[in-house]
């Protein structure tokens, strides 16, 4: 799903809710405590991560109010790894562009009572989010070795995330 788009023209008649645009160091971002928390239940892509530490960030990144990545959870992931493995590697400076939701805008579905409907209409709300605002803003196809972005975002859909079991079965992941 992740390595799907659709034409800008049909990505622009998708009401996506408001964002702030921010530029910020990837270091910054690495900082943010919701990142530290949470990223690494996200799996490492080897592909992605050789291409970041080469030709760094090149597309935007979209986040939710409190800085998790919405869109860019595995390039976060594979710069906290440099960050980790090589801290004074030069791509941490790199000023990145983040679009950070002003709200919430999912937390609607929590009010509906059914919890596995819930999960599933969070889970959709998002992948939609996520199609729609890839077809939207991202400005680079291919790294500059001319590999992809669909290809690292097919190789990161096969990867397992790093989720305690209690936690798959809240949100019914499998």
């Amino acid at each position: 799903m992740a390595d799907d788009r659709i034409s800008r023209a049909t990505a622009e008649i998708v009401g996506i809710p408001p964002t702030t645009w921010n530029v910020k160091t990837v270091s910054w971002l690495l900082e943010q405590p919701i990142i530290i928390e949470n990223i690494h239940k996200v799996p490492v892509n080897e592909k992605l991560l050789e291409s970041l530490k080469k030709d760094k960030m090149l597309n935007p990144i979209l986040t939710m109010n409190s800085w998790y990545p919405i869109v860019g959870s595995q390039r976060v992931r594979a710069c906290m790894h440099i960050k980790e493995t090589e801290p004074d590697h030069p791509n941490l400076l790199q000023e990145i562009r983040i679009a950070r939701f002003d709200a919430d805008y999912w937390n609607m579905f929590y009010l509906w009572g059914d919890k596995d409907f819930r999960s599933k209409a969070i889970a959709i709300w998002f992948q939609m989010t996520e199609l729609a605002w890839k077809s939207i803003h991202y400005i680079h196809d291919t790294d500059f070795s001319g590999t992809e972005m669909k290809e690292f975002e097919r190789i990161g859909d096969e990867l397992s995330w790093n989720i305690d079991p209690k936690e798959k079965a809240k949100y019914n992941l499998k």
